[in-house]
């Protein structure tokens, strides 16, 4: 039963979950303060403090410690610190219950919890134009004659 009793090697120390994914991610430290722009291709996790602009093609987080005084545009943009300026997500922004937002959203689904601070307005559109042509092929299949039968095929009545 020695064979039970033998440790394994540790093949990696801090294998890092950005990998498995293909993309990286960026990390604000809580002690680091940035004022500018930031522009990014990967997901970034704010625990600092941001003052300016930021527009990431991915997720950006803003940590319950993250501080931005910023305009802010990503693919997904989650609050659990402080944020005063206006937010656009092309997918999606949520503000968890212990985020706070000053400032207006854009985007086509958004998310506040019940405890969630937000303060500003809400603009909803649709994410692209492949949803809205399915949406219009939607309603033409409902606005067709209700006597046409090839449009509604139905099952034969029961004899």
């Amino acid at each position: 039963m020695a064979v039970f009793n033998q440790k394994k090697p540790s093949l990696a120390v801090n294998p890092l979950p950005a990998a498995t994914t293909g993309s990286q991610s960026s990390v604000v430290g809580k002690t680091l303060l940035i004022k500018g722009e930031i522009f990014s291709d990967d997901e970034i996790l704010i625990e600092g403090r941001i003052q300016g602009k930021i527009s990431v093609k991915n997720r950006l987080v803003i940590g319950a410690d993250g501080v931005v005084e910023a305009d802010i545009e990503a693919r997904e943009v989650v609050i659990r610190g402080k944020v005063t300026g206006n937010v656009k997500g092309s997918q999606r922004v949520e503000i968890v219950p212990a985020g706070t937002l000053h400032g207006n959203i854009q985007s086509p689904r958004v998310v506040i919890a019940d405890t969630g601070f937000f303060e500003g307005s809400i603009e909803m559109h649709l994410r692209d134009d492949k949803n809205s042509a399915k949406e219009e092929k939607q309603a033409e299949i409902q606005q067709q004659p209700a006597g046409n039968e090839n449009a509604n095929p139905q099952k034969p009545p029961r004899k």
